[in-house]
């Protein structure tokens, strides 16, 4: 049986972004027709979503922010970007977000099998369909997004642009000129009645063998932060607060077909968090680190995407070229060894302990050279100090950002 859910965007870190004054881009899209087709039955579902939420409030649990004062004119807020698609029919929609103030623009993040998307929703005059779509994929990560505690996030701005016509724009914060970029622009009456929401919104099907919503396996160890949400008034851009807004508190997993599903407010009403399961644990080992050793052409660069700011480059292509992560704590035994890089190219690394046997590792190119992807290994590392050697000696290794040991 489908089950209809709804959750708060969620959130935790606050991310400082400049007011907006012009906007200096507009953000590369699929409209009209072929917005429709790329979203396919992501968009049908999320319909589906809207039609039975108007017509019956019961048909599906709630839980986030509700906008009640009629006196703002516009919403902020930070997002978590994950690299996630689907399976089994479900669709996440988290978050999706629709302004106070009459706003007729939905801007919400979907996760679908084809991988996570970035749409507007046009509910303005009448059209009632996907007004603009884009593949939330490594150039769009790319540009519009950074890195708020080692998790990437974009930064969103809707507000009114005419009073008189009931325009809204819908603006990115582009991450690599620092200005705001165009979304979307529409006008006209808004076509759905009541209030106005930052939700995280499931379209779901329960996978018998589990007993628990495809999505639940899809998003395990991942967790979604929205942060610094904030409604426009009187030209003034302030925090979401009980003053003007409302939520309830946390519920349980699973009232949404996910029992590990947990949820927490950070600070109320501005930042939420939800997890799946147990985030992944583990001691973060940055790259760049002057303790560690980097052995022939290997080289620190500074990396707009990379969680300390830089990565190490120019390992590999030969054994005299590696970096080594020196002062590695562990237990004795197998751990699970996370490798964060960055490459405009399919590459591939070969990682060892204690100077042993290496395991190389395929790494897809992540799209662009300060675009942050992550492969997994497994070795064994001795009770105590360890070293963990990243090299290749029959190409170029891409760009190393971290390594995570847990």
């Amino acid at each position: 049986m489908r089950a209809w859910i709804l959750l708060a965007a969620l959130s935790l870190s606050l991310v400082d972004v400049t007011p907006a004054v012009a906007a200096q881009g507009v953000v590369p899209g699929l409209t009209g027709s072929a917005a429709v087709r790329s979203a396919g039955d992501a968009a049908v579902r999320f319909r589906e979503l809207t039609e039975a939420r108007i017509a019956r409030a019961d048909l599906h649990t709630a839980w986030g922010t509700f906008f009640n004062d009629t006196a703002s004119t516009g919403l902020r807020a930070t997002h978590t970007v994950l690299n996630v698609t689907t399976t089994g029919g479900d669709y996440v929609y988290a978050p999706t977000a629709l302004p106070p103030g009459n706003a007729c623009l939905e801007m919400t993040t979907a996760y679908t099998p084809s991988g996570p998307k970035l749409w507007a929703w046009d509910w303005c005059g009448g059209r009632d369909t996907i007004g603009k779509v884009v593949d939330m994929d490594a150039a769009f990560q790319a540009t519009y997004t950074t890195v708020v505690d080692g998790r990437r996030v974009y930064t969103m701005d809707e507000h009114r642009t005419s009073t008189t016509a009931n325009t809204w724009t819908a603006y990115l914060m582009n991450y690599r000129t620092g200005a705001w970029d165009v979304f979307y622009t529409s006008t006209g009456t808004k076509d759905i009645p009541g209030s106005t929401w930052d939700f995280f919104e499931i379209y779901t099907t329960v996978n018998p063998s589990t007993g628990a919503g495809y999505f639940c396996r899809d998003l395990q160890g991942a967790t979604i932060d929205a942060s610094n949400m904030l409604v426009q008034q009187n030209g003034n851009w302030v925090p979401a607060s009980p003053t003007n807004s409302s939520l309830a508190s946390p519920p349980s997993g699973s009232r949404f077909d996910c029992p590990s599903l947990t949820f927490s407010v950070v600070h109320a009403n501005d930042a939420w968090r939800a997890q799946v399961g147990q985030a992944q644990t583990g001691t973060s080992y940055e790259a760049e680190a002057t303790a560690n050793t980097l052995a022939g052409q290997a080289v620190r660069r500074n990396s707009s995407g990379a969680s300390g700011g830089a990565v190490v480059g120019y390992v590999g292509n030969g054994t005299a070229n590696y970096l080594q992560l020196n002062n590695i704590t562990a237990t004795a035994g197998t751990h699970r060894v996370t490798i964060y890089y960055a490459s405009g190219e399919n590459r591939s690394v070969a990682v060892s302990a204690d100077n042993g046997t290496a395991t190389t590792v395929s790494t897809p190119s992540t799209g662009g050279w300060d675009t942050v992807g992550s492969v997994t290994a497994t070795l064994t590392l001795a009770a105590g100090t360890n070293t963990i050697r990243l090299a290749n000696p029959s190409g170029w290794a891409p760009d190393i950002d971290r390594v995570v040991v847990s």
